[in-house]
C-alpha cells in the first residue's frame, strides 16, 4: 500500500495510510486498530539507500503489526510509483485532456 509521510520524529516516520485495499490477513489486523489510518515506520525499517524523505512524500509501506492499544507498525516496501501507477497516470492524463477540451467548447 502507499502511505503519505505526515510527521518525522526521532523514532521514525508517521505515515498516513489508506485501508481501502487491504488483503484479508491485514484487514483482520486493522479491525482491532484504534487509528487505522496512521502508522509508524521506524528508522531501522528504512534501507540506507532510500533518498531523504520529507513531509508529504508518498512511500510504499505494509502493516507489520497492530498492537493491542491500536498502534500500527509499518515496514518499508520498495515501490517505483511510475511503474506501479503508469496505467492510472496515463488514464488520468487522457481524462483531464478530454475535460479541458469540453470546457473550452462550452466557453
Amino acid at each position: 500500500m502507499i502511505g503519505q509521510v505526515e510527521n518525522i520524529t526521532r523514532f521514525g516516520l508517521f505515515v498516513k495510510i489508506s485501508t481501502d485495499k487491504l488483503d484479508e490477513s491485514t484487514e483482520k489486523l486493522a479491525d482491532k486498530a484504534v487509528s487505522k489510518n496512521r502508522g509508524l515506520l521506524r528508522w531501522s525499517q528504512i534501507p540506507k539507500n532510500v533518498p531523504k524523505v520529507q513531509i508529504g512524500d508518498l512511500i510504499g509501506v505494509e502493516i507489520s503489526n497492530i498492537h493491542e492499544d491500536g498502534k500500527v507498525d509499518l515496514n518499508y516496501q520498495e515501490k517505483i510509483f511510475k511503474n506501479v501507477y503508469a496505467e492510472f497516470l496515463e488514464t488520468s492524463h487522457q481524462r483531464l485532456t478530454e475535460l479541458e477540451q469540453k470546457n473550452r467548447e462550452l466557453n
